[in-house]
């Protein structure tokens, strides 16, 4: 089991977690490439060695020709704070970020994991102002580098694949920083909202300054499973990134890559459950209203036929979140659906291990996730990949999978 463990000891930005996971290994022509799938013309990415405290690191400046200007360390802020230049913006709505990226032709996973970092950045900022994020007005965020920050740590980490994300204890520093509306606390307030609606672990450094940006916190608060020391593993690669300001600590993301320790047992946490009735909302309303739930984390969304009182067929719409999640959840299911009330409680889920793995059939490669039990292998085809090779190849979808099964029994493996 692969394991990308994000040790965040002077905090993290867009651009620190960007030039990490490239020193980390991922080819940044390749990088390129892909975010060119966006059509976000005008721009290129320059990767650069540099040295804090002594500790070689990576930084990434994205250039963008039409502003001639390079970003320093930097989040993605409503406020402009920690930005040494001053240039034209474009303002975007959550919908106009989500119109971008589901147009672009990069990776289903790439695009799903970019939207759920940018919904928890327009949650938090909603919550700040007193607004929705849907009204809420991304000033830098309508930037050609600050899609790119986390667009591009979205596709470096779909390309990295790794099975399971860890991160450190969140550490920030205190002071004051300027913005539009005037001077504001660090912590900034979109940073502590997004990391207290993860629930995730957060600490003050005695250093001066803005370690943490909101776009930071929105990224590690989406990845990270867990806030803490790193688990054990054989460590296979380590990645700095980092900031353009000098602090009294080493201006350092870093991410470190290695092998978990095997082991066959099923793992057991707690997950929250939410429940609601519903007799009069559309069909195509509930099917909008998963989608929703799955983009904002989501576990699993599910929908069972039920009759109410006075036999009235209804629908009941079950979620399953982390309970970091409950208010994104609730906040879905009040303002998309008819409901006006739900249930909520914790249960336990025993999972197996797994882990990512490729299948070679006559008709290229398909993605796929190995689980063990009792000794045996079980292989579960990814449908995105099959539904992909079907389309390509003119091919029944079932064909796909029967071809893929085929392969698997010759090497004694099951579906």
């Amino acid at each position: 089991m692969t394991i990308l463990y994000f040790d965040c000891f002077a905090g993290i930005s867009g651009d620190m977690t960007l030039s990490a996971l490239l020193d980390l290994g991922v080819d940044l022509e390749r990088l390129t490439g892909e975010l060119k799938k966006l059509r976000l013309d005008g721009w290129e990415l320059r990767l650069s060695e540099v040295s804090k405290h002594g500790i070689g690191a990576k930084h990434v400046d994205v250039i963008v020709e039409e502003q001639a200007h390079t970003h320093t360390h930097k989040g993605l802020h409503l406020f402009h704070h920690h930005r040494r230049h001053e240039h034209p913006h474009v303002h975007r709505t959550m919908a106009d970020i989500a119109r971008l990226i589901d147009g672009s032709d990069i990776s289903a996973g790439a695009r799903d994991l970019a939207k759920r970092i940018f919904m928890r950045l327009a949650v938090a900022e909603a919550k700040v102002h007193g607004s929705t994020p849907d009204e809420v007005h991304f000033h830098e965020v309508g930037a050609v580098d600050s899609i790119i920050d986390i667009a591009g740590t979205a596709i470096c980490v779909d390309m990295l694949a790794p099975d399971r994300i860890c991160a450190s204890v969140v550490h920030d520093g205190h002071g004051f920083v300027k913005c539009q509306h005037g001077t504001i606390p660090v912590p900034v307030p979109a940073v502590t909202e997004v990391l207290a609606a993860r629930g995730a672990a957060f600490r003050q450094l005695d250093v001066e300054g803005e370690l943490t940006t909101p776009t930071g916190a929105a990224i590690i608060a989406e990845l990270a499973e867990t806030f803490g020391p790193m688990p054990e593993m054989t460590v296979t690669r380590t990645g700095y990134g980092a900031g353009t300001k000098d602090f009294p600590i080493p201006n350092l993301l870093r991410v470190v890559r290695g092998e978990a320790v095997a082991e066959a047992t099923p793992k057991r946490h707690t997950v929250a459950v939410i429940e609601t009735n519903i007799d009069d909302t559309t069909p195509e309303i509930l099917g909008y209203v998963m989608e929703q739930l799955l983009e904002a984390g989501a576990r699993d969304v599910f929908f069972t036929p039920v009759y109410m009182k006075k036999c009235r067929p209804a629908t009941w719409l079950h979620v399953l979140c982390d309970e970091a999640d409950i208010p994104a959840m609730e906040r879905i299911l009040f303002t998309e659906t008819s409901t006006i009330g739900l249930r909520k409680y914790s249960v336990e889920r025993t999972c197996l291990p797994r882990k990512a793995v490729t299948v070679s059939t006559p008709y290229g490669e398909i993605g796929a996730k190995e689980t063990v039990f009792g000794g045996t292998s079980r292989i579960s085809i990814e449908y995105e990949d099959a539904r992909r090779i079907a389309r390509e190849k003119g091919l029944p979808l079932q064909d796909v999978y029967g071809s893929a099964a085929a392969c698997l029994r010759q090497k004694g493996t099951r579906l």
